[in-house]
């Protein structure tokens, strides 16, 4: 059934003549646009600060409105590695909407260590080789894990700390019975600590560090030098 269009005419006396108009209000359809303060994509370090800058929205009709967002403590979270995107909305007074988006990375300072290794340990003058994987925490910014450290089994806590200047350094810590074997010590407690003086280093595709292996079996600590190449 086709609807009827409903005019409304005025009259206007002017002088002896009535001059007759047509009146209608335009319909808002047009949501508020919604426009960020500060950037689009923010990267922020894990465990750290950052304030949300926000945003403005302007209607057509209604100028100035107010803006929403679902941003809170875990969006972002700054204490866990992610992407989080914060959606910024407007209502106008019609009940148009509008929106915008922000993205914050929340990245670990010491991402650029992970990734599978081939390991070349250079100790007493001879060499072996192994394959390892460095993977970042979560949690924790600036530490990384070994997912087979000095290729003992079943050690897959040591963890690394990178330093101000990007090297990096393993606190002393201990795992507990590690190593596989019948004998005597194959499997023990041994202490891990980054070696004194020049312990670390880098190479375009890699980097060597020292560190001391203290095996309870053992009266001294070995040192071992190892070169860690990227593949």
């Amino acid at each position: 059934m086709k609807k009827s269009a409903i005019v409304l005419f005025f009259g206007i006396l002017i002088g002896s003549s009535v001059v007759f108009t047509t009146g209608c209000k335009k319909d808002d359809t047009s949501g508020p646009a919604v426009t960020l303060s500060g950037d689009a994509s923010v990267i922020v370090s894990l465990n750290s600060s950052w304030v949300d800058p926000g945003a403005t929205a302007n209607d057509e009709v209604d100028g100035s409105v107010t803006v929403t967002s679902d941003a809170s403590s875990t969006n972002p979270n700054l204490n866990l590695t992610g992407v989080y995107v914060i959606t910024y909305t407007a209502t106008d007074n019609a009940g148009n909407v509008g929106s915008t988006t922000r993205t914050v990375t929340v990245k670990n300072d010491a991402e650029s260590y992970a990734g599978n290794y081939n390991v070349n340990d250079t100790t007493g003058g001879g060499s072996y080789l192994f394959t390892q994987t460095i993977t970042i925490d979560s949690a924790i910014n600036n530490r990384v894990h070994f997912s087979r450290f000095n290729n003992y089994a079943n050690n897959t806590g040591i963890f690394a700390t990178r330093l101000p200047n990007g090297n990096l350094e393993i606190p002393s810590q201990t795992a507990l019975s590690i190593g596989a074997g019948a004998n005597l010590c194959d499997i023990a407690n041994h202490t891990f600590a980054s070696a004194g003086g020049t312990n670390f280093w880098l190479f375009a595709t890699g980097f060597v560090i020292a560190f001391s292996d203290l095996n309870q079996c053992n009266s001294a600590s070995i040192t071992f030098t190892q070169i860690y190449t990227k593949n």
